[in-house]
């Protein structure tokens, strides 16, 4: 009976005071029901009911039979094990038992029991069975029919022969492996053959299983647990479910560690218990699978376990009856479960020893390079130069396709060989960006012991890439403390460090707000090195404080003279940056084209989605918003926001804003800030985008007054770090609208002036554009004239044609243009100097600067 519901003391019901449930099997039962239908009818039928063990095809059998002696038909459950698998006619004489009472003759029991030969036998055991079931129609069931006796397998294939003569429901359950192996016809025959699939029980049917025994409301979180616990088995459930009721438990969430526990062990007890029964040579062949691991096809497996009592081809029959292992030329276990039960039996020596002439074999026999990494990894250290380099051609390919754990699996091993120096560094550095995804922290651990552990003999490029990577997740501390170590040991040592100075003054300069600040460690970068490297990050110095722009765009353009995957990604990207806020956004799109494919070469996740992110940027800056999306929606899937440390992460919810508000779609944009930060994302630069993010969403929905905090609080962070260049961020422009909403007029005048002066010292055309239009919003009439858009040097010519009268016509024809260019040039230049008409344009030239004053 159920216990009443006592709240979260109710427990489940004792499992001998349960009805059997067939949960989820409706179908089943329905399907089953209408062939015991047709049998009352006269009809015969061949059936078989395929699943998984544990998924209850037994119960399935025991409802179709008594659902047949309910009608008053004779029915038998026969069912098969592997101790009576060899026993003559064993099945046939559960069979014959079972209807003896139904007026099967006992003289007729007794005929396999004489030494006659099978095929004369059968046709009596046939016959037989015919005259029963033409007095009433018959129905026998075979449970687990792949252990059927080969002389019964002989019988119930000659009886399936017979269907169309006597009315007999002939049903046996097998596994999915074994299909219809056991012995029935599954081609064309007399009568249909109906296939009946059991599949696991879903996360419903769970749920259905547990009410039935539960007094109470069934714990969403426990159903959810016990599902993926079970795997949907029944028969592990019920198992679990009469743990709870022993030890007085309810099923709800906070005895979730109990299930999965409990669940572990059944399954584990009833692998073990299949184990057991397995002969010692079919024991000897699992284990060789076990650690062969499908990398040895049958025929050299069964040189390393040469059964001694049954052929290899018995040993692993009887393996793939048990469902222990899978079929086809390299074979392996089903399970990590089975092959780990399985070498439980061995020593540590044993399992070794017999890896380690797996390995040999393979070698030998030259198979393919991934199943011999298969090999590699069970075995202990072989010693060999073959060895380190097989595993890491192998671990590239596992990353092209996505395997990034089975990659981290063969590079993790590579490292057990006896490899030091420079080969062992790199080694760690591979496996660290294959387990970027998986398992940051200790991806950033590896890349700091490179830069922490390495000799003189390693050289400083090596330390470059580490430093590279660390810095790419977005953890600047450890960057800045690792890259200061390393620098320091190498400063003195005649080799040039320009390179790890450029990369750990990047780290130290996100870091600088920290609430521990590192001491001064590293110079600016060298703008006359001629070091590709150091050239990128002195762009990006320079662009940043918005200086020199024809400086920092040929610095920036030195960055990417050196291509390929050992390059550093970082100083590339930053490059690409100075060049997108120099209006070379072009330019920089393809600098990033080659970062993000030689990143993707090389498994640099970090470096390739931010790549993408950056290209992002670049082609919503030039208005192309659905590239734009795409490259962020391809930076979020080539790594989990979840892997990246905090200071990174305000980056993507800041860009997922901007994207919504160039498409304007404000409340996405609102929705997408809401996004919960992780504890430390304030700390980064990138902080700063999120604030000015904010500010304009407030901005857009006129509430001024909320967008100011944010918006001074993204000027502070930028100008702590240097920052004053208004392309990076129009932060003082979105300010002053701010301020000038909330009536604040002199701050607005100042900031807006401010933005004016930034933008002409940078001279990027659309960044002063961009502070001159908010300027002319803000700015009483006098003095929006004083700060005129300038023209760049062919608008300037349009213009000065235009003004004179020109068609547009005409001017296309003097320039050498098409008119449609004419015609958006003077678009431009009509906003740029809001202006409405030809008569306004030439009041306006002459306080126009040109654009040989703007630095471009």
């Amino acid at each position: 009976m159920l216990l009443p519901a006592r709240g979260v003391d109710a427990v489940v019901t004792e499992l001998s005071e349960a009805p059997e449930l067939l949960a989820e099997r409706e179908d089943q039962i329905h399907r089953l029901g209408r062939q015991v239908t047709e049998l009352q009818l006269g009809r015969s039928g061949l059936v078989t009911v395929l699943g998984e063990p544990g998924t209850g095809r037994s119960a399935l059998l025991r409802a179709a039979v008594t659902r047949a002696r309910e009608a008053g038909l004779p029915a038998v459950l026969a069912r098969c094990s592997p101790a009576e698998a060899d026993l003559r006619f064993g099945v046939v004489s559960q069979i014959t038992a079972g209807l003896a009472g139904a007026g099967y003759l006992a003289s007729s029991r007794r005929l396999w029991a004489e030494e006659q030969a099978v095929p004369s036998l059968i046709p009596a055991l046939c016959g037989a069975f015919a005259a029963l079931a033409r007095k009433h129609p018959l129905l026998i069931a075979l449970d687990d029919a792949r252990w059927a006796d080969g002389e019964s397998k002989a019988w119930l294939a000659a009886m399936a022969h017979r269907l169309r003569d006597v009315p007999i429901l002939l049903v046996q359950a097998s596994t999915l492996a074994q299909g219809v192996a056991a012995g029935l016809a599954t081609e064309p025959g007399p009568v249909a053959h109906s296939v009946v699939h059991v599949p696991p029980l879903s996360e419903r049917g769970v749920r259905q299983v547990i009410a039935s025994r539960y007094a109470g409301p069934v714990d969403g979180a426990f159903v959810t647990a016990a599902t993926e616990a079970t795997a949907g088995s029944p028969a592990v459930l019920l198992a679990v479910l009469d743990h709870f009721a022993l030890a007085s438990l309810p099923p709800v969430a906070r005895y979730v560690p109990v299930l999965l526990e409990r669940a572990a062990e059944v399954t584990g007890d009833r692998v073990a218990g299949s184990l057991s029964r397995l002969p010692a040579d079919a024991l000897a062949l699992l284990r060789v699978i076990a650690v062969c691991a499908g990398g040895l096809g049958f025929d050299l497996l069964t040189s390393l376990a040469a059964p001694r009592k049954m052929s290899p081809e018995q040993a692993l029959s009887f393996l793939l009856r048990l469902d222990l292992v899978t079929g086809g030329e390299h074979p392996r276990p089903v399970s990590p479960l089975i092959a780990d039960t399985a070498l439980a039996g061995m020593d540590a020596g044993e399992r070794q020893a017999l890896a380690a002439r797996a390995v040999e074999l393979g070698y030998r026999a030259v198979i393919p390079e991934d199943r011999l990494a298969r090999l590699l990894l069970n075995a202990p250290p072989v010693g060999a130069g073959w060895v380190v380099n097989l595993l890491r051609r192998v671990a590239r390919r596992r990353r092209l396709d996505d395997d990034h754990e089975g990659a981290a699996a063969l590079l993790g091993r590579a490292l057990r060989e006896p490899v030091e120096g420079e080969p062992r560094q790199r080694l760690l550095i591979e496996l660290a960006m294959t387990e970027a995804g998986r398992s940051p922290a200790t991806s950033d651990r590896r890349l700091q012991q490179v830069l922490l552990n390495s000799g003189p003999e390693v050289p400083v490029s090596v330390l470059v890439q580490a430093a590279d990577l660390l810095n790419s997740r977005g953890d600047a501390s450890a960057t800045y403390r690792a890259v200061a170590t390393a620098y320091a040991r190498r400063e003195g040592g005649g080799a040039d460090v320009g390179s790890l100075a450029a990369i750990g003054w990047l780290a130290e300069n996100e870091c600088t707000t920290d609430p521990v600040l590192p001491g001064r460690s590293f110079p600016d970068p060298s703008d006359r090195s001629g070091d590709p490297v150091p050239a990128g990050v002195a762009a990006w110095l320079l662009a940043a404080r918005g200086r020199q722009l024809s400086r920092a765009r040929d610095l920036a353009r030195a960055a990417f003279r050196l291509k390929g995957e050992d390059q550093p990604f970082g100083p590339r990207m930053y490059a690409a940056r100075a060049l997108c806020l120099a209006d070379e956004v072009a330019e920089a799109v393809i600098g990033l084209d080659e970062v993000l494919a030689d990143a993707r070469r090389c498994g640099a996740r970090a470096s390739a989605a931010l790549a993408l992110l950056q290209r992002s940027r670049c082609e919503l800056r030039r208005g192309n918003l659905g590239q734009a999306v795409a490259d962020f929606e391809a930076a979020r899937a080539e790594l989990p926001l979840t892997s990246w440390h905090p200071r990174v992460v305000p980056y993507f919810i800041a860009m997922e804003a901007g994207l919504h508000l160039a498409g304007q779609s404000v409340e996405e944009a609102k929705q997408a800030l809401a996004q919960e930060l992780p504890a430390g994302a304030d700390q980064g630069s990138a902080w700063a985008m999120l604030l000015y993010a904010r500010a304009r969403v407030h901005m857009e929905l006129a509430d001024p007054e909320a967008a100011l905090p944010d918006i001074n609080e993204c000027g502070r962070v930028l100008l702590s770090r240097g920052w004053t260049n208004p392309a990076a961020l129009s932060w003082r422009s979105v300010a002053a609208a701010a301020h000038s909403a909330c009536g604040n007029s002199a701050t607005a005048r100042r900031l807006a002036m401010e933005a004016v002066e930034r933008a002409r010292e940078w001279g990027a055309p659309s960044t002063l554009e961009s502070a001159q239009r908010c300027a002319s919003r803000v700015l009483s009439g006098a003095e929006a004239k004083e700060t005129p858009h300038p023209l760049t040097a062919q608008e300037e010519r349009v213009a000065v044609l235009a003004a004179a009268g020109r068609s547009n016509a005409s001017i296309a024809s003097i320039l050498s243009v098409s008119v449609r260019t004419v015609e958006l040039r003077l678009t431009g230049i009509y906003r740029k100097l809001a202006v409405t008409s030809r008569n306004e344009l030439g009041s306006r030239l002459a306080s126009i600067p040109a654009a040989r004053n703007v630095g471009d």
